[in-house]
């Protein structure tokens, strides 16, 4: 329970103070007046963004062929459970599932979670670059610093994908001889500990030498064109009518802005404040940006919502589910790693 207090705070402080700016009537005018035909285009590009992150978790995992069916249901699981755990527990939904569903190891789900971050992370930057360059006379801060922050950033995000494992490794290292001072290399939670770091940095090694790069970029790249052709859609079915481009611009405000450390229940709050800020940037009200970042997300919220029940009904007759669903299998091939 503590650990839902203060994301939740921070969720009610934010939510809260929009509605100071705005009322409910607001709101519900502008749900009240969505176009049918544009939220259909916008639930296509939900779909198609969900299966480039699939193809994208496909191009990173090693170990197996993954059926790109599974991904897709895993990667919808875990935009569901992004929207409603606190403190971003709902990535670590995408490595249970896929050992679940998949049999894949834990460690390597999350060494592909976090490789498919890194070129997440590696995307925004370079579209928010692009953006930035394309809409200088927006900022009041000097166009040259934000670029050559970016800059910094893509530069740190090479490092970090290139060297994950020699860091996973030199932790480990360190950690043992942490332990072998502390006298706590008797305890098999810590040998275990340590056995897991390995096996993540060996993850890492078979990652990059698969050599995907070009098509778990361009995977990534499409799953981003798509959601920015959803924030689109929506906008338009709203009834207001914004150039894509400045779509782009303020929603990617709003991405970056929940990519903060600061911790909120899902992403409810973060989103919607980061959305304001990047939408009045580029010339909505203040009405229309606060009213438009609640009635995506809750759009957005519903349609995750939607797809997790079909993918799950879907699931149940599939066979992983069955395996799931025998007590004989889940007492011998789909417990957890000891």
């Amino acid at each position: 329970m503590k650990r839902l207090v203060l994301p939740s705070l921070v969720t009610i402080g934010i939510i809260f103070f929009l509605f100071t700016q705005i009322s409910l009537r607001d709101l519900y005018s502008l749900l009240s007046r969505i176009d049918p035909a544009w939220t259909i285009a916008a639930t296509a590009g939900y779909l198609l963004a969900i299966l480039f992150r699939a193809f994208k978790y496909k191009s990173l995992i090693h170990s197996k062929d993954v059926p790109t069916s599974d991904l897709f249901r895993i990667s919808v699981f875990t935009h569901l459970s992004l929207m409603i755990l606190p403190s971003k527990l709902g990535e670590l939904t995408y490595p249970y599932f896929l050992k679940r569903v998949s049999r894949v190891t834990m460690t390597e789900g999350v060494a592909s979670l976090i490789a498919s971050r890194i070129y997440d992370f590696f995307t925004l930057l370079l579209i928010f670059l692009v953006a930035i360059i394309g809409f200088q006379g927006s900022f009041k801060m000097n166009p040259l610093k934000i670029i050559l922050m970016i800059a910094l950033l893509i530069g740190l995000t090479f490092l970090a994908f290139f060297y994950m494992s020699n860091f996973l490794n030199f932790l480990s290292r360190i950690l043992e001889r942490v332990f072998l001072r502390a006298r706590l290399s008797r305890f098999r939670l810590g040998h275990w500990g340590l056995g897991k770091v390995r096996k993540m940095a060996e993850d890492f090694d078979a990652i990059q030498a698969k050599r995907t790069y070009l098509s778990a970029s361009l995977a990534s790249l499409s799953s981003w064109a798509c959601t920015y052709w959803m924030f689109y859609a929506f906008l338009r079915g709203f009834r207001i009518s914004i150039p894509i481009l400045k779509t782009v611009l303020g929603s990617t405000i709003a991405i970056v802005a929940n990519v903060f450390p600061i911790s909120g229940l899902g992403n409810w709050g973060i989103l919607e404040a980061g959305w304001a800020a990047g939408f009045m940037l580029v010339g909505l009200s203040k009405l229309e940006a606060i009213a438009t970042g609640l009635g995506v997300h809750i759009l957005l919220f519903l349609t995750s919502a939607l797809m997790s029940l079909l993918c799950w009904l879907t699931l149940a007759k599939g066979h992983p589910a069955r395996k799931l669903r025998d007590p004989r299998v889940q007492g011998s091939e789909l417990n957890p790693e000891p």
